[in-house]
C-alpha cells in the first residue's frame, strides 16, 4: 500500500507555511503523493472545514515549483463546476511544469448550495461529469481535438502542449457509491473512495472484481487520528453519507490500515487533523516511522 498525505489548504489552520512544509516534509519522508482538497465556495450551512480553502489547482502548481519528485494529487476536484476546456488546460500544464506527476482525482460534488453560486444545475451533474471525463481523454490525446457531445463542442482548435504522461495523467472518479464506481469502471483509470465503512467496500470491491477490468487501481482518502486516546468510529458526512475515521494508537492504526489493504486498496491519502504545522509534521514522522512498517 502506497500512503501520501493531504495537505492542509483547508481549514483553520490553513497558512502557507503549512502546506509548502508539509508537502516538502512528505517528499523528504519518502511518502508516494500530496494532495489537495477541492471547494471553491460551499454552503453558509457548511462552514467548517471547508469554508476556509485554498483552491486545489493553484495550491498544487505552488507545490510542484516546491517539490522534485513526489506524485501530486486532487481530492478530488469537483469537475461540474468548472470549465471543462480551461480545467483539462490547467492540469496539463501542472502535468507538463511537473514533468509527469500528477494524478486527477475527480467527482460530482454534493452540496446543493455551491451548484445554485456557480449557476450550475446540480441535476445534471452526474451527466455532465461523465462528459467532462470523456473529453478530459480526447484534449489530452490530441493537439486538434474534435468532440461532440451533450454539453461540449469542440473542433478546429489547437490545444497543445498535450500533458507529460501520453493520453493524459491518471484519473481516478471520487465516490463512495456504486454509481460512482461504475462512472469509474467504465471512464477512469481507478476509484477514490472517502471515508469509506468495511461493509460497503467490501460491496464495492465485488462490483469491481466482476467487472473484469484490469490495470484499475483502488484508492481513497482516510481521516487518520493518530492518537492512543482516540478510537475508530462512524460519522456522517455533509451529504449524510457514513464515514469510517480510522482512530488509535499506531498499532491500532496500522491494523485498520491493513484491513484496506486487503481489501485491494493499493493507495491511500492520508488526513491526520487540522493541526498547528509543527503537531502536522510531527504526526506525518510518527506515521512514517510507527504505522507504515506494519501495515501488511
Amino acid at each position: 500500500m502506497k500512503f501520501g498525505i493531504c495537505v492542509p489548504n483547508f481549514g483553520n489552520n490553513l497558512s502557507r507555511e503549512g502546506v509548502v512544509r508539509s508537502a516538502m516534509e512528505a517528499e523528504r519522508l519518502g511518502y508516494d503523493s500530496v494532495w489537495t482538497t477541492d471547494h471553491i465556495t460551499v454552503g453558509a450551512a457548511h462552514p467548517y472545514p471547508y469554508g476556509r480553502i485554498l483552491e486545489s489547482l493553484t495550491t498544487l502548481s505552488y507545490i510542484a515549483a516546491k517539490t522534485e519528485s513526489i506524485t501530486l494529487g486532487t481530492s478530488i476536484v469537483v469537475m461540474p463546476l468548472r470549465p471543462t476546456i480551461l480545467t483539462a488546460k490547467q492540469l496539463a500544464t501542472i502535468d507538463y511544469l511537473s514533468e509527469g506527476r500528477l494524478i486527477v482525482g475527480v467527482g460530482a460534488g454534493w452540496e446543493p448550495t455551491e451548484f445554485r453560486a456557480f449557476g450550475v444545475d446540480f441535476r445534471r451533474r452526474g451527466a455532465l461529469l461523465e462528459e467532462q471525463l470523456r473529453l478530459l481523454r480526447v484534449l489530452w490525446s490530441s493537439e486538434r481535438p474534435v468532440f461532440e457531445g451533450r454539453f461540449h463542442r469542440v473542433r478546429d482548435v489547437i490545444f497543445s502542449p498535450l500533458p507529460a504522461q501520453r493520453g493524459g495523467p491518471r484519473i481516478w472518479v471520487g465516490g463512495n457509491t456504486e454509481r460512482a464506481v461504475r462512472r469509474a469502471l467504465s471512464l477512469a483509470d481507478g476509484w477514490h473512495f472517502t471515508g469509506i465503512p468495511f461493509d460497503e467496500l467490501e460491496e464495492r470491491m465485488a462490483l469491481i472484481r466482476s467487472s473484469g477490468r484490469e490495470g484499475f487501481t483502488v484508492s481513497g482518502r482516510l481521516t487518520v487520528k493518530l492518537d492512543p486516546s482516540a478510537k475508530s468510529e462512524e460519522s456522517r458526512s455533509g451529504s449524510g453519507e457514513r464515514r469510517y475515521i480510522v482512530g488509535g494508537g499506531a498499532s491500532r492504526v496500522a491494523e485498520e490500515l491493513s484491513r484496506y489493504a486487503k481489501f485491494g486498496v493499493e493507495h491511500v491519502a492520508v488526513y491526520l487533523g487540522d493541526l498547528p504545522v509543527d503537531a502536522l509534521l510531527a504526526k506525518m514522522r510518527e506515521f512514517v516511522k510507527d504505522v507504515v512498517p506494519s501495515v501488511g
